[in-house]
């Protein structure tokens, strides 16, 4: 292997690292724990940390799939025959979709975030406000296990 695919490799899986990681965090812990303590609370401490959450977030995982992207374009050669002929292919494929999948829902959940905040900070509507709520986890859930299978279904794709 040389020295641009591992350096490739790095700039791929370290960033990944950071956005899975991130997502499984955002919404595994920090968002249902910000949820149990109320709207008076969750509005100012999601407020705060929201903005530099999402860079981190936005900035891994643009990171991540550029440089797979990159690396891809780099391991196989013509990539497009391997693509759809190859295991391989269908498999980084199917990464690469489920990735896009992860990160589409992951915006749907800040999207939701951003209205508790601004719905609790106007309002005290619990049957609203609970609704949100329960859309944003959702969402955020489902982003983190799609990103999560990602990974799993890129890590099957280097041994088959």
């Amino acid at each position: 292997m040389n020295a641009e695919i591992i350096f490739l490799r790095l700039l791929h899986i370290v960033p990944g690292v950071v956005w899975v990681g991130g997502t499984i965090f955002f919404a595994f812990v920090l968002q249902p724990s910000l949820i149990k303590t109320g709207p008076k609370h969750f509005g100012p401490v999601m407020e705060s940390l929201l903005k530099p959450m999402l860079a981190l977030i936005h900035t891994s995982a643009w990171m991540t799939i550029i440089f797979g992207l990159a690396m891809a374009f780099r391991v196989r050669d013509p990539l497009f025959d391997f693509l759809w002929s190859t295991n391989w292919g269908i498999a980084i494929v199917s990464g690469f979709v489920t990735a896009l999948a992860g990160y589409g829902l992951g915006v749907i959940s800040v999207r939701y975030s951003k209205k508790i905040i601004g719905f609790s900070a106007v309002t005290s509507d619990g049957s609203g406000l609970r609704d949100l709520q329960n859309r944003a986890v959702l969402s955020s859930k489902m982003s983190a296990l799609f990103v999560v299978l990602s990974v799993v279904t890129m890590a099957i794709a280097q041994h088959i």
